[in-house]
C-alpha cells in the first residue's frame, strides 16, 4: 500500500521538477519491496478521461526558442569512475579492515558501544560491529568528533549531553557515558580484475572493461540529470505563458479519494485509525492531508494539460512501437521482466509519460539553452535575491515618506 502512496506523491512531484522516469524507477523499487499486495475497490477504479483542448487554448508558438539557463553537464572523470567503483565496493561490503592507525574526519570505522546513564545501560543505547562514517552527525554532538585522533584498538569513554529536543523524554538533555572500542577502519580496496570480476557478478573479468562500463553508467546519469534540469526549466516558463486556471474537477476527486482511500487502508494495515495515523506519521490531518493532495492534483493537470495541448498542435504521437521500445528500454533499466514493470504501471500512464517526454523532447531541441558554471548561477541568484530586497527596501522608505 505504501507503494501506492508513494506513486501519487510522485506523480505529483513530477511538475516541479519534472521526473518522468526517476518517478517510475523509485515506484518500481517500492514496489519490489512491498510485494504483492491487495487492491483496494478504489484502486481498481478508472482514472476519468478528459480532453485537454477543453481546459487550455494555445493560438501562439511561443513555447518554441523558449530561453532558458542549466548548468553544464557535468563530465565525468578518472576519479569519479575510481570513487564510484569503490563505493559499489563499499556497499558490497567488499571494503578492507584497516587495523592501524588513528582515527580522522571522513573515516567509515567500526565500532562497540555502550551508552550509560547514571552508571546503568540505558535502552538503544548498545551495539556490536556498527559502522559509522566520522562527520555524518549521525550520533549526537561528541560522539563522532571525540573518536577523532582516537587508535584503532583504543576503548575510550565519551562524557557526552543528550540535545534538550530529544525524541527520548528519558534521555532528553542527560548526561551520559558511552564507552566505545574501535574495532578497525574501513579501508578502500584494491581496484584490480578481481575487485571488477565480484562487482559484476563474473560479467567483467577486465579492470579496464569494467571502468568503461562504470563510465558509461555515470555519463547516462549526467545526461539524465542535465534534461531534467532542462525540461524543468523549460516547462516553468510553460506555466507563465500558458496558466491553466481550470481543471476537469472529476479528475481531482478521483485523485484526491484514491489518495486518502490509500492511506485509509494503510492505516487498517497497521491496526491503527486513519487520523492517528496521519498524526504520527505526517503531523497533519485529514482536512490538510486532502488539500495537500488537492494542490498537487492541480499540478499535475497542470503539466499534462499544457504539454497535451503543444503535443496535439504539433502532431506528437506515440506508435505502438515507440511503446514497446520504451517498456522494454525501463525493465531493462529497472533490472526486472517486462511483464513485472507492466504490473506496476497501466499502459495509459506509461503513455502519457512517454509522450510527454517527447513533448519535452521537442521543446527542448527549439529552446535557446545556455550553460554556464552552477557557481555562476547561484551568483546571479543571489544578486537577483540582494537586488529585490533592496527595491523592497526603497519602496518601503518611498511609503514612509510619503
Amino acid at each position: 500500500m505504501k507503494k501506492r502512496i508513494l506513486s501519487c506523491l510522485l506523480a505529483a512531484s513530477m511538475t516541479v521538477a519534472w521526473l518522468p522516469s526517476a518517478a517510475m524507477a523509485a515506484e518500481t523499487e517500492a514496489g519490489t519491496e512491498a510485494g504483492t499486495e491487495s487492491m483496494t475497490e478504489a484502486e481498481t477504479e478508472q482514472e476519468p478521461e478528459f480532453d485537454v483542448a477543453d481546459y487550455l487554448t494555445i493560438n501562439d508558438d511561443k513555447y518554441k526558442g523558449i530561453e532558458v539557463t542549466v548548468t553544464k553537464k557535468a563530465e565525468v572523470s578518472d576519479k569519479d569512475v575510481e570513487d564510484e567503483i569503490k563505493q559499489e565496493a563499499s556497499d558490497a561490503g567488499l571494503s578492507t579492515q584497516v587495523k592501524k592507525g588513528t582515527v580522522k574526519d571522513g573515516d567509515t570505522v567500526n565500532i562497540d558501544y555502550v551508552g550509560k546513564k547514571d552508571g546503568k545501560a540505558f535502552d538503544g543505547g548498545t551495539a556490536s560491529g556498527a559502522d559509522l562514517t566520522i562527520g555524518s552527525h549521525t550520533f549526537i554532538d561528541g560522539f563522532e568528533s571525540g573518536l577523532i585522533g582516537k587508535k584503532v584498538g583504543d576503548t575510550v569513554d565519551l562524557d557526552l549531553t543528550f540535545p534538550e529536543n530529544y525524541a527520548s523524554k528519558d534521555l532528553a538533555g542527560q548526561k551520559v557515558v558511552f564507552t566505545v572500542t574501535i574495532n578497525y577502519i574501513e579501508g578502500e580496496p584494491d581496484v584490480n580484475d578481481d575487485l571488477a570480476d565480484k562487482l559484476s557478478g563474473g560479467e567483467y573479468k577486465d579492470i579496464d572493461d569494467f571502468k568503461k562500463s562504470v563510465r558509461e553508467k555515470l555519463e547516462q546519469d549526467n545526461e539524465t540529470n542535465y534534461n531534467r534540469e532542462v525540461y524543468s526549466a523549460i516547462f516553468q516558463q510553460l506555466l507563465k505563458l500558458y496558466p491553466v486556471d481550470k481543471y476537469p474537477q472529476e479528475f481531482i476527486d478521483y485523485y484526491v479519494n484514491t489518495s486518502m482511500n490509500q492511506l485509509q487502508q494503510q492505516a487498517e494495515d497497521e491496526s491503527e485509525t486513519l487520523d492517528d495515523m496521519l498524526k504520527s506519521v505526517y503531523n497533519t490531518d485529514a482536512d490538510s492531508m486532502k488539500a495537500y493532495f488537492k494542490t498537487y492534483a492541480e499540478q499535475l493537470l497542470q503539466q499534462r494539460i499544457i504539454l497535451g495541448v503543444i503535443a496535439q498542435k504539433e502532431n506528437i504521437t506515440l506508435s505502438d512501437d515507440d511503446f514497446q521500445s520504451a517498456v522494454e528500454g525501463y525493465a531493462q533499466q529497472y533490472g526486472i521482466s517486462v511483464d513485472d514493470f507492466l504490473s506496476y504501471y497501466s499502459e495509459k500512464d506509461i503513455r502519457e509519460s512517454e509522450l510527454e517526454n517527447r513533448v519535452m523532447e521537442f521543446l527542448a531541441s527549439k529552446a535557446k539553452i545556455t550553460e554556464t558554471d552552477e557557481t555562476e548561477i547561484e551568483t546571479e541568484e543571489v544578486e537577483t535575491e540582494a537586488g529585490q530586497t533592496e527595491a523592497e527596501t526603497s519602496s518601503a522608505e518611498a511609503d514612509t515618506e510619503s
